[in-house]
């Protein structure tokens, strides 16, 4: 993530919000206050959640606008509110609660930088009652420290794999990702998606979200299991669908 995404006075800690439209309100008023969207992409954020939730687990929540409220957002960027009691978001609570807006074309990539740090239980418990803002600020911009992806992983003789081309618009960003998670669901499999040499469990929004895969990337779909074959059907019918 570039550090310019992030600013010291986007990163608040020992927040409070009523609910988690409250929460949604303040980090999006920060993103219009750091001139990265207007108020209109507050709206949309709103609209976003009823869509489908933006928790990613381990106590995170990432609020953004729809897909049709780009023209609302000024220069990609993220505010961050820390809410060290928490905001019930459906069913869990969040605490640390990151507004993003991004133009097209990066926001995958903010999203994959966020999402490999995050996935760090106790890193993530760390940052939700942490009293300094100063120390979110810089893990959100330290340098990508991760060794360079690698060929692949080799196949085994009891998995299937499929791979193909993403053509869904929005690649695997939040929604699809959520979309893939709740296909996979009901099948009896062990689902992962590989991309770029990196493997994703498909059953965790935030490791797909880690694999920063875009519009036309190439990825592999591995399942083994009882219902293998029918959960890489689903899988690849979010992966491959016309309507993000």
């Amino acid at each position: 993530m570039t550090i310019e995404a992030l600013s010291k006075s986007a990163v608040v800690v020992g927040a409070t919000a009523a609910d988690q439209a409250a929460a949604i309100d303040l980090v999006g008023g920060m993103l219009v206050a750091e001139g990265c969207v207007t108020p209109d992409y507050v709206v949309e954020m709103q609209a976003r959640e009823q869509i489908v939730s933006t928790y990613l687990g381990n106590g995170i929540a990432l609020p953004h606008g729809t897909n049709e409220a780009r023209s609302a957002v000024i220069r990609t960027g993220l505010a961050i509110a820390q809410f060290p009691d928490g905001v019930m978001w459906g069913e869990e609570p969040a605490k640390l609660v990151i507004g993003l807006a991004a133009t097209s074309g990066e926001h995958l990539g903010v999203l994959a930088r966020l999402a490999t740090i995050l996935g760090d239980e106790a890193l993530c418990r760390r940052l939700g009652t942490t009293q300094d803002p100063d120390e979110i600020y810089r893990t959100l911009t330290a340098e990508d420290t991760d060794s360079p992806p690698g060929d692949g992983y080799p196949a085994r003789v009891d998995e299937i794999a499929v791979g193909l081309k993403i053509t869904n618009p929005a690649g695997l960003h939040a929604r699809p990702a959520a979309n893939v998670v709740d296909r996979v669901r009901g099948f009896e499999a062990e689902v992962m998606i590989e991309s770029n040499g990196r493997r994703a469990n498909a059953r965790s929004i935030t490791a797909l979200l880690g694999l920063g895969a875009a519009v036309g990337g190439d990825v592999r779909i591995v399942a083994r299991g009882a219902d293998a074959q029918g959960a890489v059907d689903a899988v690849a019918s979010v992966l491959t669908s016309t309507e993000g």
